[in-house]
């Protein structure tokens, strides 16, 4: 399919003004311990690779083994996600053939149980991997946001008196000279066409169809069932449908994408494990910039600053804190070379060989961000709003502090193995 991206936003956008999470009348609306892995597995060729960087010789573990952990986790962690998504796909697929309530309660329940694992793999970004590179940018069709809700179906909005009027013309739902044929390949292209906010793709493109717009203050959005019912009072149910299941079926494709190259005998993996320094360097990279710019910065300090709703990660099902709180587990893990019941050499190991003082101040940082993370009180939304004194705002706050400083303490513990990176800042 060709289309031209500005023809679309256009298209789009007649009548149409940017509609956020929030309300109109206002805005504003298993952790792994901190403590270090019983011995040292894997000991001898710590230099092994041959790749240009510092050597490993001092190393208590083999350095090439605690990449091969690495890149173990991360192939579990793609084909669990992969894994999620069918098994999600399958309970939409129940509803679709018959909506109800109480189906649609099941499938919304199965979307959050659906992100578990790909949240855990996310502190293996920002060093063009599989997830990240660009072209085909995984990353950015799985779990781009904010996203206009405009762009992909019919709004609402509250007049003065605070009565819903709803606009069943937007959307590419309802716009077939848009997108007459509703693909994944379709809406891959469509994804980010013309504004960051066009978002057509992903997680939170599904989110907002299982929810709707989040029209409170506070709490989820409150899309009806009968949305799906080619009787109900909104139009282009059957579309709604389509765009639905050829979403899920995108996110499927994508994850697959990045969980194929992960596997053992791919050109990628088998690079990846050939080169331990200069992978531990994009393994570190990872994380700092995860830790900091990512997580502490563009997903709760931007909501921490703007106190829009529309800034946070999740904001029509309002269950940011869970997303966030599997970030900061995800992060933790990756240092200890743990997932699920895998526990193997781990970044813990070489940084405790050269200094036990930076592993232990780094691992009291990590416990300490994820605590934090979860002390931030539910919903995420009302939380942000208030003053800074208030109790939400000041664990909020909390949150951001300990992890940038965990992101930099990444890049101190990197320097201690000889390596270099670059950590963000997110106010720069």
């Amino acid at each position: 399919m060709s289309l031209n991206a500005r023809t679309v936003c256009a298209c789009l956008a007649i009548g149409v003004a940017m509609v956020a999470c929030g309300s109109d009348a206002d805005p504003a609306g298993g952790t792994a311990g901190a403590g270090g892995k019983a011995g040292s597995a894997g000991v001898g060729d710590a230099g092994s690779g041959g790749d240009a960087g510092a050597s490993g010789a001092t190393d208590a573990v083999s350095r090439a083994d605690v990449v091969k952990t690495y890149a173990e986790n991360l192939a579990a962690g793609y084909d669990d996600a992969v894994q999620d998504e069918k098994d999600f796909k399958e309970v939409v697929e129940a509803f679709l053939a018959d909506p109800s309530e109480k189906k649609l309660a099941s499938a919304r329940s199965a979307w959050l149980a659906s992100r578990e694992h790909y949240m855990l793999t996310e502190g293996a970004r920002f060093y063009d991997g599989p997830i990240d590179v660009d072209p085909p940018n995984n990353e950015g069709l799985v779990n781009s946001w904010p996203l206009d809700e405009a762009y992909i179906d019919y709004t609402t909005t509250l007049d003065a008196n605070g009565d819903p009027v709803v606009d069943d013309s937007v959307g590419i739902i309802n716009m077939p000279s848009v997108l007459e044929n509703i693909t994944a390949e379709g809406l891959d292209e469509l994804n980010a066409a013309g504004s960051d906010e066009n978002i057509s793709a992903g997680y939170h493109a599904v989110e907002f169809l299982l929810w709707g717009q989040a029209l409170e203050e506070v709490g989820p959005g409150e899309r009806p069932a009968s949305d799906y019912d080619v009787d109900g009072p909104r139009p282009n149910a059957d579309r709604r449908a389509k765009y639905l299941t050829v979403a899920i079926d995108g996110i499927i494709t994508h994850l697959q994408d990045v969980a194929d190259a992960w596997k053992p005998s791919a050109e990628y993996r088998v690079g990846f494990e050939a080169a331990p320094n200069e992978s531990l360097t994009k393994i570190f990279t990872g994380l700092a910039k995860f830790s900091k710019g990512e997580l502490a910065g563009e997903r709760i300090r931007a909501a921490y600053k703007s106190k829009e709703r529309h800034d946070q990660h999740n904001c029509f099902s309002s269950s940011t804190l869970t997303d966030y709180t599997r970030d900061a587990i995800g992060i933790q893990n990756m240092y200890l070379g743990k997932y699920r019941d895998h526990d193997g050499p781990g970044l813990d190991d070489l940084v405790r060989a050269v200094d036990p003082a930076e592993d232990a101040k780094l691992q009291k940082l990590l416990q300490a961000s994820v605590d934090a993370v979860k002390a931030i009180p539910e919903p995420f939304e009302e939380a942000i709003a208030g003053a800074d004194s208030s109790p939400g705002r000041k664990a909020i706050l909390a949150a951001i502090n300990a992890l940038s400083a965990q992101g930099d303490e990444f890049g101190i513990a990197a320097d201690k193995l000889g390596l270099s990176i670059t950590v963000d800042d997110p106010e720069e």
